[in-house]
């Protein structure tokens, strides 16, 4: 856990290495910001005391195994949505999976392979910013809502039911299944089925 005035900042990582690394950088770029603070006629570092709200709370959860099957760490707390983001180091696969499911509406995504330098600069931007800023750099973003038949086909999908199975089942031809399939993995934001079947599996 690292605190730097009105911001919370946790890490999620069972990469050890990893997790050392971003809390280093995190330590030398709040060293450096807090200098630059006192240089031009500031306080050392002030923390927000007493009232959650003046709070902002940030997650850093890094997935590294680049397998789209990684269990997603446990995110609760007693923020308001608005006050809460989270940084997520991972694939672009594993993007697709995360993106919009509950507990991850509020967040950035960077490539496991982003440079030491541009995780500064990250950092760097939070650390300066306002809590209103921070709300606009962790928008929230909600998954679209599917139709009647999209999740009718979806739950039977989740459950592993075969497209032509489904269409047995419901009445419908496999092409139709498909489409309705398509559409709703369009919605989600995955690639592929295999995509969508493990982001159905985190969204139940």
């Amino acid at each position: 856990m690292r605190a730097y005035k009105d911001l919370l900042f946790s890490f999620h990582c069972e990469n050890v290495f990893f997790k050392k690394g971003l809390a280093e950088i995190w330590d030398k770029v709040e060293a450096e910001a807090e200098a630059e603070h006192i240089f031009y006629g500031g306080k050392k570092n002030q923390k927000t005391v007493g009232v959650i709200s003046n709070y902002f709370w940030i997650d850093v959860v890094t997935l590294t195994s680049k397998s789209i099957f990684e269990k997603l760490p446990k995110r609760d707390h007693l923020f308001e949505d608005e006050n809460i983001g989270v940084i997520v180091f991972c694939t672009e696969k594993m993007k697709h999976i995360i993106k919009g499911i509950t507990s991850y509406e509020n967040a950035i995504f960077l490539d496991i392979d982003i440079s030491v330098s541009e995780v500064e600069d990250l950092f760097k931007k939070i650390m300066t910013g306002s809590n209103e800023s921070h709300r606009e750099h962790f928008g929230k973003m909600s998954l679209e809502s599917l139709t009647e038949k999209e999740k009718l086909v979806s739950e039977l999908f989740s459950k592993g039911f075969t497209q032509q199975e489904i269409g047995r089942m419901t009445k419908m031809k496999s092409k139709t299944v498909s489409s309705h399939l398509r559409s709703a993995m369009a919605k989600y934001h995955v690639k592929s089925l295999l995509e969508y079947r493990v982001k159905l599996s985190h969204i139940k």
